[in-house]
């Protein structure tokens, strides 16, 4: 039984568990404040989205983060800690709030196992200027989440992380007991993916033809020179007959998109989820990683023609401009931090189930003490979900978009006690309630731009997370 089995592993580093928590204690009362106790143990490989699944119910607070093609699964329950940030400094403000929880934190780690020692979750805002509405309730400009409890698993190896606070008077045996007990109550059975329930309805956020004029309006102003791009989303609401379920959601997604970063932080009685083909930006080990992911084409029905669209698109000047834009701004940005910073010299073509993309890796040597929050904010928002000139483009956005992104094309990732992590682009997307789900696509807009296409190519774009609500 999965319960009995990973919770007995953790009962088994009791003892390790008291021994942090009894020097958390002493330095708590040294400090006048509870400190961070983060131990991580060796578990039986077991499926995290099983944890998430059985989440439900129990705690406001869960989040999930994969890259399947690379069997790595993490999911977080509960919030041991988190801190929410707000306006134009959110990550020097979450930077700062998460060195200072790290800096007295009692840690015990194992190099050997995947995410050991404390990971939070971390998610952002696209733009805490932009007209804000009471869709995003619960998802501030910035949030940090250290969950209580993390399984984690990276190909057959897995591992279990109980945090916690411990203040002057805290009982260690409390906190360990405690996550025990919680891992039998939720994952004590076995568990297989639930179907995707059906019965979905659609509609447009803006009334009929507005997105298409709001489209036409961007290419005046581009052509103009007023800018040289901009980024415009689409919204559309889903209404289902039945209720979400994220978990299946996430296990479509997961299926059906391996490639991508599939990713959920839920809050309260809403999802955040998606399947980003982008990364914004990891970190590992001073080495940085970053994407270029701009310009689009859909899929064959066949290999020739799949191949074919490939080559159109990589013909395509509109696109490849489109392309460049973004490169070149992310290896600027990057340079400002980074040793080394590279490209390659032609884009790539990107695959994915509904679409294919031009897409350019882009790395790098951190450099000095920076950090991967250093990292976001530098590149937050690049060309792909803003545009050029980034304020420019930021304030044409406010102004015309008629909606509320919230943290759709935003960082969503992970941040670890060392400073590292990995942020995705939160796109492909969707913000799921109990029935109703908001899903996002955005096009990158230049002089050449259609509007006509342009919104066929949301429709593409929008297909992933509707095929995992069972619209499609």
């Amino acid at each position: 039984m999965i319960g009995v089995s990973v919770a007995t592993a953790a009962l088994r580093e009791r003892p390790r568990m008291e021994e942090q928590a009894e020097i958390a204690r002493q330095r708590a009362r040294d400090l006048g404040r509870p400190v961070l106790v983060s131990v991580t143990t060796r578990v039986p490989p077991r499926d995290p989205l099983a944890l998430f699944a059985r989440g439900l119910g129990v705690t406001h607070n869960r989040l999930f983060w994969s890259v399947p093609a690379v069997g790595l699964a993490v999911t977080g329950l509960g919030a041991a800690w988190s801190f929410e940030a707000h306006g134009p400094d959110r990550f020097a403000a979450v930077a700062a709030a998460w060195r200072d929880l790290i800096a007295e934190a009692c840690i015990a780690a194992d190099p050997a196992l995947p995410f050991s020692g404390p990971m939070a979750a971390v998610g952002f805002s696209f733009d805490p200027q932009r007209p804000a509405s009471g869709l995003w309730a619960g998802y501030p400009d910035g949030l940090l989440l250290l969950p209580r409890l993390i399984l984690a698993r990276v190909g057959d190896t897995a591992s279990l992380t109980v945090n916690g606070l411990v203040g002057p008077e805290t009982s260690s045996i409390d906190l360990h007991l405690s996550a025990a007990r919680r891992l039998r109550a939720l994952i004590g059975r076995a568990w297989r993916p639930p179907q995707v329930p059906g019965g979905v309805e659609l509609e447009d956020a803006l009334p009929p033809g507005a997105w298409r004029a709001m489209v036409a309006d961007a290419v005046s102003d581009l052509r103009a020179g007023r800018l040289e791009k901009v980024v415009l989303a689409r919204e559309v609401r889903a209404r289902s007959t039945r209720p979400f379920n994220p978990a299946a959601t996430l296990d479509a997604l997961r299926r059906d998109y391996p490639e991508t970063f599939v990713f959920a932080v839920a809050r309260g009685g809403s999802t955040f989820l998606g399947a980003s083909p982008e990364r914004l930006v990891g970190l590992n080990a001073g080495q940085v990683a970053a994407s270029a992911l701009a310009g689009s084409i859909r899929r064959g029905a066949t290999p020739e023609e799949d191949d074919a669209l490939a080559r159109t698109l990589l013909a395509s000047a509109k696109d490849r401009h489109e392309h460049a834009v973004v490169v070149r701004r992310i290896v600027a940005n990057l340079t400002d931090l980074c040793d080394d910073v590279s490209a390659a010299a032609e884009p790539e073509v990107m695959r994915l189930r509904n679409v294919q993309h031009l897409f350019t890796p882009v790395t790098g040597r951190i450099r000095g003490e920076h950090t991967i929050f250093d990292l976001v904010e530098r590149l937050h928002p690049t060309p792909a979900l803003g545009g050029q000139p980034r304020e420019a483009a930021l304030a044409w956005i406010r102004a015309r978009e008629h909606l509320d992104r919230g943290w759709y094309g935003a960082p969503v990732g992970w941040v670890d006690a060392r400073g590292q992590g990995e942020f995705a682009v939160a796109i492909r997307s969707a913000l799921i309630g109990e029935r109703e789900a908001a899903l996002f696509a955005g096009c990158g807009i230049m002089p050449a731009s259609d509007p006509l296409r342009e919104e066929q190519e949301t429709e593409i774009k929008l297909r992933a997370m509707l095929g995992a609500l069972g619209a499609e």
